[in-house]
C-alpha cells in the first residue's frame, strides 16, 4: 500500500481493494491533493459503506473542494451509524454552516453541545451560524461563551450602529472552519462462548483442503507431496516433516550461483510431506494451469511452483531504469501468482504494441517482445539523460499480456 499510513494493520481482513483505496484517500488528502483523494475514497465507501474513517475522510475531501452538500451527506452518514460522535455532529454541522442552511448547522451544533458542553468550537461555530444568519444577540452569547472575543466586539459595533452586515464575517474577524479528525469507533472484544478451550481452538482450526494452493479467510496453504517451490514471506507456520533448501537460478537449463529471489521473498524447494501456512491479507492469489503451454512471468510476479513445472530465469535489460527480472514457465503443472489485485489481461499486436509500468506487469503468452522504453516520447533523443524520464515496459508482436490494475506504483506519475 502506497503512503506508509499504517492502514493495512488497521483494517487488516478486508479486501485489498479497500485497504488500497483508503490509504491512496488519506495520503492524497494529506497531501492536499482533494479531487484524487475523493475519487479513491468513493470507491473505498462503495466496498464499505459504513466504515467511520472512509467517511469522515470522504466529507474532509469534499469540505476542502467546496462541495458542501456532498460533505454533508458523508457526515450524515457518519452520525447516522454514531449518533453520540461529537467530531461527526460538528463536521456536518460545518458543512451545512458553509452550504448556508444555518437551521441545520444550529441543530448540530447544539447536539453536540449536549453531548460536550465544554466544547469551545461547537460554541464558537453555534455563535457563527447566529452571526451569519443575522442574530447578532445571539451570536454574541455564544462566542462569549467560546471566549472569542474578537467575534465578541464585532458584534458589539454591528448592534450599536444598527446596520446589517454582510452575509459572512471579515476573513480576518475568524478563522476558517476546518472539519475535525474522526475518531475511530471503539470496536468491542468479542467475547467466546463459555463451552471450554477445546471448543474455542477447534472453531479456529486452519482447514488444509489438500490442494496444492488454497485460500481460506486469512490464510494461504501450500500442500507438499514431493517437492514444491515457493517464496517464505508471510510464512507463519510450517506443519509437517519439510525440508528447506535455497533454490538458485536456472540459465540454459542448468543451475547458477546466483538466488531466485532476495531476503524474505527468496524462492526454497520444499522437500517432503507436509503444508506451508502464509499469511494471505493484502494480496492476491492466483492459480494458473500450465497444461503444457508457456509464459514469460515478472519474477516478482510468481509465488510459487509445482515442481512438474519447468523454468528459466532471464531478465529485460535497460539503460533507462532498472532491469526487469524474469522468470520463463513451461511444462505441465501448476503455479501462483501473487498480485496486489484481480489479473487482467490485454491484447497486444503487431500494429498496437502495449506500455505498462514496470511494476503493473505479470508476464505475458505468445511471440511477443518486450523492452524497457521511457514514457515520454522524446525521452529517447536524451541518451543517458532518459533516466529522467519515467521508464515503461513495451510489449511488441502477438500475443497477450498480464496486467495488475491495482499495482502501488500503476501511477504513471511513478518511477520505474
Amino acid at each position: 500500500m502506497p503512503g506508509g499510513s499504517g492502514f493495512e494493520d488497521e483494517v487488516e481482513g478486508l479486501d485489498e481493494e479497500f485497504v488500497y483505496h483508503l490509504s491512496r484517500g488519506s495520503d492524497l488528502l494529506s497531501r492536499g491533493e482533494a479531487a484524487e483523494a475523493r475519487r479513491s475514497l468513493q470507491r473505498a465507501a462503495q466496498l464499505r459503506p459504513k466504515d467511520g474513517k472512509v467517511l469522515g475522510l470522504l466529507g474532509q475531501a469534499c469540505y476542502r473542494m467546496g462541495q458542501f452538500d456532498a460533505a454533508a451527506e458523508a457526515y450524515g452518514r457518519l452520525v447516522d451509524d454514531n449518533p453520540a460522535e461529537v467530531a461527526a455532529r460538528v463536521n456536518l454541522g460545518l458543512a451545512q454552516l458553509k452550504a448556508r442552511r444555518f437551521p441545520e448547522a444550529e441543530k448540530q451544533f447544539r447536539i453536540a453541545l449536549d453531548l460536550n458542553p465544554d466544547h469551545k468550537k461547537a460554541m464558537g461555530y453555534l455563535g457563527l451560524a447566529h452571526f451569519e444568519s443575522g442574530d447578532f444577540r445571539g451570536a454574541r452569547e455564544w462566542f462569549d461563551r467560546a471566549g472569542s472575543l474578537m467575534m465578541v466586539a464585532r458584534c458589539d459595533e454591528v448592534l450599536a450602529a444598527g446596520e446589517a452586515l454582510p452575509a459572512a464575517p471579515p476573513p480576518a474577524a475568524v478563522e476558517e472552519p476546518e472539519p475535525e479528525p474522526i475518531r475511530d469507533p471503539p470496536v468491542p472484544v468479542p467475547v467466546e462462548p463459555a463451552n471450554g478451550l477445546g471448543a474455542y481452538a477447534a472453531r479456529r482450526t486452519v482447514r488444509i483442503p489438500g490442494e496444492s494452493f488454497a485460500v481460506e479467510g486469512r490464510v494461504l496453504s501450500i500442500t507438499v507431496r514431493g517437492e514444491m517451490l515457493a517464496r517464505l514471506d508471510g510464512l507463519f507456520a510450517v506443519q509437517g516433516t519439510l525440508a528447506l533448501t535455497p533454490e538458485m537460478k536456472r540459465f540454459r537449463g542448468k543451475p547458477t550461483d546466483r538466488p531466485f529471489g532476495e531476503g524474505a521473498a527468496l524462492v526454497h524447494r520444499a522437500t517432503g510431506e507436509g503444508a506451508l501456512l502464509y499469511r494471505a491479507t493484502g494480496s492476491v492469489f492466483t492459480t494458473v494451469d500450465l497444461a503444457g503451454e508457456a509464459g514469460y512471468f515478472r519474477e516478482e510476479a510468481v509465488f510459487a511452483l509445482e515442481e512438474p513445472v519447468g523454468f528459466e530465469n532471464g531478465r529485460v535489460a535497460s539503460k533507462h531504469s532498472r532491469d526487469v527480472n524474469l522468470v520463463h514457465l513451461r511444462g505441465s503443472g501448476r503455479f501462483l501468482l501473487r498480485t496486489s489485485g484481480e489479473p487482467v489481461a490485454l491484447e497486444v499486436t503487431k500494429a498496437a504494441p502495449l506500455r505498462v509500468p514496470v511494476d503493473s506487469l505479470i508476464g505475458w503468452t505468445g511471440a511477443v517482445t518486450p523492452r524497457i522504453v521511457p514514457l515520454a516520447s522524446n525521452a529517447e533523443e536524451k541518451g543517458d539523460g532518459a533516466e529522467e524520464g519515467f521508464a515503461v515496459v513495451e510489449l511488441s508482436g502477438d500475443g497477450r499480456a498480464l496486467i495488475d490494475p491495482d499495482a502501488p506504483a500503476a501511477a504513471w506519475g511513478g518511477r520505474a
